[in-house]
């Protein structure tokens, strides 16, 4: 099993743009979590939603008004597959 992560590995944004990443997992069991350094699905005060459709065994992270903050590696590790990342650069 592994996740995977739709798009290029490194994304370059300007500040208040959206920013939309969806992770599948394919062959596994687990809905996805995003991490960035820490776990953010319960990290509502940075502007960063969650959303995890179990059905379809993908998560989508979802930024609106993208700040310098929100720079950083995404990760998507279920807890029973491989992980994927994308680097988010917000341009300055």
């Amino acid at each position: 099993a592994r996740a995977d992560i739709e798009g290029p590995s490194e994304k370059y944004l300007k500040p208040g743009s959206g920013l939309r990443l969806q992770c599948t997992v394919l062959q596994s069991t687990e809905p996805p979590a995003y991490h960035n350094n820490r776990m953010i699905n319960y990290d509502v005060d940075r502007g960063i939603n969650v959303t995890t459709e179990l059905s379809e065994k993908s998560s989508t992270l979802t930024i609106t008004n993208a700040a310098t903050r929100h720079s950083g590696n995404y990760s998507c590790f279920p807890s029973n597959a491989q992980g994927a990342s994308t680097y988010v650069h917000i341009l300055n």
